[in-house]
């Protein structure tokens, strides 16, 4: 009987590997299998788009490859799977607050050594020359992962855009200045990624001489760094920048006096081969071991681009960074980049309501000190936002304050420069107020964010949007206006000059403003004017 049973298991084991065969290359002609330089891989289908998740850009960040520049992945043989969620980059999730940050965070770090990694989402693979959009996340350049909830790229995908996000070094890896170490390694891994786009995305339906930057917060930063980076040049066409701006570089002395401080604490040489013997959990464990008050990073050249409440940030090296991106950009060096730029209404409330602050600033000389850190006439400053926003109390004007110095005026003088440069400029302000905590935190910082991905699904007591959720005409309307720059260069409304300054205000409804805040604007000449 057995030897009966063989023959048959064989037949039977043939027949099944040429039907499995078929199926591979049916789903091989479903666009489910793309081949990339390092070799091939497996995605899913969702909702009507290809999803492709973890796909490696470069080599794991570990061994010879640890505190070292982004290194070419090794080939892989087969098919790797790219179906699920890969590993992030180290980071520490901070403490529960107001706003719950599982939507931008996740679950938080997912161990892994292979997690310098791309996702890809597009309605169709092979040769389309679809337009191409590229998310870099923020979170002050030590939190943050690109496979999480709220950036899902479907949205953009059922638009006709392939949408890639990616993870990059962060904290003490990406951005310390350590000798022997190379420069701003977050940032070179960003242009690692941005080079896989090129070599990569037309397997995927990508168009790579039509290629759009965009990010949040640090993710804007980034992108003012990219566009006035040498090395950069060529790898994308159009920039996008939510709440950031090209003022945030530290100088190499500023970097030098943090990395110092590190070693001093930490009792080590600042040296890669000390910090080699750091496992990834020891040095997050030591990134809070430095803090902004122990460090004086104000220079007479350079003022403090972080505003006192961060230490990683990208830094001049002469190289990645040849020079502050303002001041590149003010010499040309950008123009050739359509920009769309932008902030929100209330930024600074996300900071500062937590802490308490805005509460405690009940009086006009508690507030004029608080202000004079930042402004050399701030009882001047003050009556000017006075009589802008006569309905606000004190904490409530001294967050505006702070809006205005942090990300309204630095957006708008980076518009102004890149302007200057001849190149296509669209500004926005988004104005729309969450309902969380009773609608105090307004159109805080990264608000913006579900309505550019089109995905309203953070609601709730501690959601983003609040418990009366978003309006999803709003996050239609919104994304066609991003979707559309990336495709043509204009998101649907007149060019930003320095004459006119064309602002789109984003609400419920939109309306085009012309020289919006000007008296504030007036307020801040010659005040931190990189």
């Amino acid at each position: 009987m057995i030897k009966y049973y063989f023959p048959a298991v064989a037949v039977a084991l043939i027949f099944n590997c040429m039907f499995l065969d078929a199926q591979v290359k049916q789903t091989d002609d479903t666009g489910l299998i793309v081949a990339t330089q390092s070799g091939k891989v497996k995605g899913s289908q969702v909702n009507g788009v290809f999803v492709f998740k973890s796909i490696p850009y470069a080599a794991p960040p570990v061994g010879e490859h640890y505190f070292a520049a982004p290194a070419p992945h090794l080939l892989w043989q087969g098919i790797r799977d790219a179906t699920g969620q890969g590993p992030t980059a180290p980071f520490s999730k901070p403490p529960a607050g107001d706003i719950d940050d599982t939507p931008t965070l996740g679950k938080g770090w997912i161990k892994g050594e292979d997690f310098l990694t791309a996702n890809v989402w597009t309605a169709s693979t092979g040769d389309k020359k679809l337009p191409m959009m590229v998310y870099i996340y923020g979170g002050a350049f030590v939190i943050g992962a690109s496979d999480v909830p709220l950036f899902n790229g479907t949205s953009f995908a059922k638009k006709g855009v392939v949408m890639v996000s990616f993870n990059y070094r962060l904290g003490i890896e990406g951005f310390l200045k350590i000798p022997g170490v190379p420069t701003n390694i977050g940032i070179r891994d960003q242009i690692a990624a941005l080079q896989w786009v090129q070599d990569n995305i037309d397997a995927f339906g990508g168009d790579k001489d039509n290629v759009t930057v965009f990010g949040e917060s640090a993710g804007a930063i980034s992108v003012a760094v990219l566009m006035t980076s040498p090395a950069a040049k060529g790898l994308f066409k159009r920039c996008i920048m939510e709440s950031g701006s090209g003022q945030a570089a530290l100088s190499g002395e500023q970097a030098d006096r943090i990395a110092s401080q590190y070693a001093k604490t930490l009792k080590i040489k600042n040296s890669r081969d000390a910090y080699m013997h750091f496992t990834p959990e020891q040095l997050l464990a030591a990134q809070p071991k430095v803090t902004p008050k122990m460090l004086h990073l104000e220079t007479d050249t350079h003022p403090d681009p972080t505003g006192g409440v961060a230490i990683f940030f990208p830094f001049i090296d002469g190289d990645i960074i040849p020079d502050m991106p303002l001041k590149e950009i003010r010499n040309k060096q950008a123009a050739d980049y359509d920009l769309l730029i932008g902030y929100n209404t209330d930024e600074m409330n996300f900071f500062l309501i937590p802490t308490g602050l805005l509460k405690k600033i009940k009086l006009n000389f508690i507030l004029n000190k608080a202000v004079q850190a930042i402004h050399p006439a701030p009882a001047a400053l003050i009556a000017v936002f006075k009589k802008e926003y006569p309905k606000k109390n004190l904490g409530e004007l001294f967050s505006a304050i702070l809006t205005s110095y942090q990300a309204q005026v630095p957006s708008i003088r980076f518009a102004n420069a890149q302007a200057q440069s001849g190149a296509k400029i669209f500004m926005y302000e988004f104005a729309w107020p969450s309902s969380v905590k009773g609608g105090i935190y307004g159109a805080y910082h990264g608000l913006e964010m579900p309505f550019v991905f089109n995905n309203l699904q953070s609601k709730g007591e501690r959601g983003m949007l609040g418990p009366l959720g978003g309006p999803q005409e709003l996050a239609d309307k919104m994304q066609d206006a991003w979707v559309k720059f990336a495709a043509t260069g204009n998101p649907g409304w007149n060019t930003y000059t320095t004459r006119e300054r064309n602002t789109m205000l984003i609400n419920t409804s939109w309306q085009l403003q012309t020289n919006p805040h000007e008296k504030v604007l007036a307020a801040w000449n010659g005040v931190r004017d990189y």
